[in-house]
């Protein structure tokens, strides 16, 4: 059975993400708006949830990429301002951070272990979590 989302808005978090990227893109074939937000505000995660965004385009929906930290409440209180501002009312809210494994870069969590720096690795986690 497949959900009927026409006319649905949503905000999903996490956008650059393949986890986030495969439900964004799934919301869009079953007929609903997305607003594409990034976990992490840098070039790399703009450039994939605008390339996310070129995909929904292309399934004839509207949408908004919205390049962001997701661990700072007030860029998302912002980012969910103008989504609503743009597509509507937001009728869903989707937290998509990284599934298990996956690193923001697209490398495998292993490879970054003997790597990582300590801080980065904390930050990294406060942003799945509270995203």
């Amino acid at each position: 059975m497949t959900a009927e989302l026409s006319g649905k808005r949503v905000f999903v978090v996490g956008g650059e993400t393949m986890l986030g990227r495969a439900v964004l893109i799934g919301l869009a074939e079953a007929g609903a708006d997305i607003a594409i937000a990034s976990l992490t505000a840098d070039t790399k995660a703009e450039f994939a949830i605008n390339s996310a965004l070129n995909e929904l385009w292309a399934l004839g929906r509207k949408g908004i990429a919205l390049p962001i930290d997701a661990s700072d409440p007030e860029q998302v209180r912002s980012a969910l301002e103008r989504a609503e501002r743009e597509l509507g009312a937001i009728d869903l809210v989707v937290a998509a951070g990284a599934a298990a494994g996956e690193a923001l870069d697209g490398r495998e969590s292993i490879e970054l272990t003997a790597e990582a720096d300590p801080d980065e690795a904390l930050a990294n986690v406060v942003t799945r979590l509270s995203s």
